[in-house]
């Protein structure tokens, strides 16, 4: 594999991931506003949040397990899709079960884009690079929570919360074609 080809395997990587981590904060940030334009209680404001952290937690071990029989590759691009899809979903809700279950399919790519995101990182590097790789990995988790409650404010404050969600939407379609293109079958 060519060197530069494995700088855009870990961008594609690094940015899967981080619309994960950009995608939980816009959801803390944008809170008041998805209450009040969704006429909803705190109660079932909590299950916009709870239903995403309940399929994620639940399906996270499968989404890694089922990369591992299936593919990575196949599978890291199926969770991209569900992702994508989720997140237009979520930024079209009027309703609060709409919106809830929006978030659970948004969940259930998450929980396949996590564990294949790292998988992948794993398969397509070695050595000094794989090390290099895994803390910028790290560092995106941590950069990606910080940034991402800023980066979430300003979708909530300046533009709409739904903006943070349609977002996610041409990214997604983008790694997806850079995953077809250079990330190798396994």
């Amino acid at each position: 594999m060519r060197k530069e080809n494995k700088g855009i395997i870990l961008a594609i990587i690094l940015i899967s991931y981080f619309m994960i981590l950009l995608d939980n904060s816009i959801i803390f940030t944008g809170t008041v506003k998805i209450a009040a334009e969704l006429n909803l209680s705190q109660t079932a404001l909590s299950w916009v949040s709870n239903a995403y952290s309940l399929t994620f937690g639940g399906l996270l071990l499968l989404g890694g397990s089922i990369g591992d029989i299936i593919g990575r590759k196949r599978i890291f691009s199926i969770g991209l899709l569900i992702f994508a899809v989720g997140s237009l979903l979520v930024g079209l809700a009027g309703s609060m079960m709409s919106i809830v279950l929006a978030r659970v399919f948004q969940g259930i790519g998450s929980a396949i884009l996590a564990p294949t995101s790292l998988a992948l990182l794993m398969d397509s590097f070695s050595g000094k690079e794989r090390t290099r790789a895994i803390v910028a990995y790290g560092a995106t988790s941590g950069i990606g929570a910080s940034i991402g409650l800023v980066i979430g404010g300003l979708f909530a404050s300046l533009m709409s919360w739904r903006d943070g969600f349609f977002i996610n939407v041409p990214i997604a379609i983008i790694m997806l074609i850079l995953t077809a293109k250079f990330i190798p079958t396994d």
